[in-house]
């Protein structure tokens, strides 16, 4: 399996910037989940367009598709994809679960979405940090990837990642 740091060009705002997003793909390429940092609306969709609200994490499985809810980007014949780590179904989903877990820690921070901060990009960093990997710097500049240097949790050593992993996983049981 494969973790993937994927980028998808914003359109809407001539394609320069970037939303940057994370991706667990099989062996044969094909995507099972996703995770997306954003806003959503006051309905609990997502917010293609967001310029404010809580900041989010969504995870996607392809398995359930329902894009007004689970954003697909990685589908997306515009989006760019680094493998950020590759390895048995185990040592991927553990890392998984580890940016499952960074992630509603950046949910229980209660943040506003910022355009130029805090945002997916700033997310998808996050997660990666908190996995132990190391986001690719051309996916984080200032202008194709704004926010994606702010800082949304501190960086764990493998010893907190650990933890929070296993946290994770009794919330889930």
């Amino acid at each position: 399996m494969k973790i993937i740091f994927g980028s998808w060009p914003i359109h809407f705002f001539a394609g320069i910037p970037f939303h940057n997003f994370l991706a667990l793909v099989s062996e044969a390429g094909e995507p099972l989940r996703e995770l997306n940092g954003g806003a959503l609306k006051a309905d609990g969709t997502y917010n293609y367009r967001a310029l404010y609200g809580p900041l989010t994490v969504v995870e996607t499985d392809y398995s359930r598709r329902d894009p007004r809810y689970f954003p697909e980007f990685y589908i997306r014949p515009s989006s760019r994809a680094l493998i950020l780590f590759e390895g048995s179904a185990r040592a991927s989903e553990e890392r998984w679960s580890t940016a499952l877990a960074a992630a509603r820690a950046i949910e229980r921070m209660d943040l506003r979405y910022s355009l130029l901060r805090r945002n997916s990009n700033s997310v998808a960093a996050a997660l990666v940090r908190a996995m132990g990997l190391t986001p690719p710097k051309s996916a984080c500049s200032p202008i194709r990837a704004p926010g994606g240097r702010c800082v949304l949790l501190p960086v764990a050593a493998p010893s907190t990642v650990s933890k929070a992993r296993l946290e994770f996983t009794r919330q889930v049981k």
